[in-house]
């Protein structure tokens, strides 16, 4: 398979997979050289432009972020191009989301978590941006990132150190809030990841579709927004369990417990795979199992105010 054009497929995706790691024979190449010996064209939605030159083999459209900013995904004439899809979504032909499969460490106990509330987000979209700036006017947030930021001590989102020292930041934190940058159809990213890792609860701004992500024991681990009225109904519940240690623990009884039975689910099939979804991709190859009549588009809409309970400049 050759990733066409190369600009962004360029690192990830110079991979040889072994004998031993899949039972096709499996090459993943961005060198354009070896273009007539493809099987596949692999093509990276935030750089979709120019088009493979081969219509006569399946085309691959890959994506890890949402369609409010990457607009190909909704244009029907792109998508009727392709043939397999490999996406965040978890019904995609190739699910490949960035939530990893969270550890079981165990979290500083309650009451060594100094901190209440973190925030730690510098793409300030509207709608989560104003939700924040609500909520903080009934209960202290420390928020580290660019948008409104009160707190120090953080670099850049950028910068190779970010997320260990956000790990570190977040172990000492009661709550995360973890608001995704827009509600699109299973588009979770890696920060409930970095979240659970640490040991801080999730407060989740998501798709409604959040759960199928949490299977098990974690259905229990995050705060969901979409739970309360406003800002002001989640900022009371926070305190109640900032106060109650008991009820606080719970949602971290997934890290006691285990994630418990997951093998039937879309999420735990991905985290426990037999063989790397390129090698999957291959196999589908091979077997001549793609869609003959192109991909759907995916509509996913801008994110609005009042889903979540809020009016803009409210004060």
């Amino acid at each position: 398979m050759l990733g066409f054009p190369a600009k962004k497929s360029e690192g990830f995706l110079e991979k040889g997979i072994g004998k031993d790691q899949c039972p096709v024979a499996c090459e993943v190449t961005s060198n354009r050289d070896r273009i007539k010996q493809a099987h596949a064209f692999i093509v990276h939605a935030r750089d979709p432009y120019p088009l493979p030159p081969n219509k006569d083999i399946p085309w691959i459209l890959t994506t890890l972020e949402n369609p409010v900013y990457t607009p190909v995904l909704k244009k029907t004439e792109y998508m009727s191009q392709f043939h397999l899809l490999r996406s965040y979504r978890l019904d995609s032909d190739f699910p490949t989301p960035l939530f990893k499969k969270p550890n079981l460490n165990p979290p500083v106990p309650f009451k060594n978590k100094t901190g209440r509330i973190m925030a730690a987000f510098s793409n300030c979209e509207p709608v989560r941006t104003e939700y924040l700036r609500q909520l903080m006017r009934y209960i202290q947030v420390d928020s580290y990132g660019a948008c409104l930021q009160n707190k120090a001590g953080l670099v850049q989102r950028y910068k190779s150190d970010f997320k260990n020292m956000k790990s570190k930041l977040q172990k000492t934190y009661k709550f995360a809030i973890t608001f995704f940058n827009q509600d699109c159809d299973y588009f979770v990213d890696d920060q409930i990841l970095h979240a659970l890792n640490a040991g801080s609860v999730p407060i989740v701004m998501s798709t409604d579709k959040i759960y199928e992500f949490l299977p098990g024991n974690l259905k229990n681990a995050i705060i969901n927004v979409r739970d309360f009225k406003n800002p002001r109904e989640l900022a009371e519940h926070l305190k109640f369990l900032m106060n109650n240690e008991t009820e606080y623990n719970k949602h971290l009884e997934w890290k006691r417990k285990g994630l418990g039975d997951i093998s039937e689910t879309i999420i735990g099939k991905y985290w426990d795979r037999k063989f790397h979804h390129w090698c999957e991709i291959c196999q589908a190859i091979a077997q001549g199992k793609w869609h003959k009549q192109g991909l759907k588009v995916d509509l996913c809409q801008t994110r609005q105010f009042n889903t979540w309970g809020i009016n803009p400049g409210y004060i």
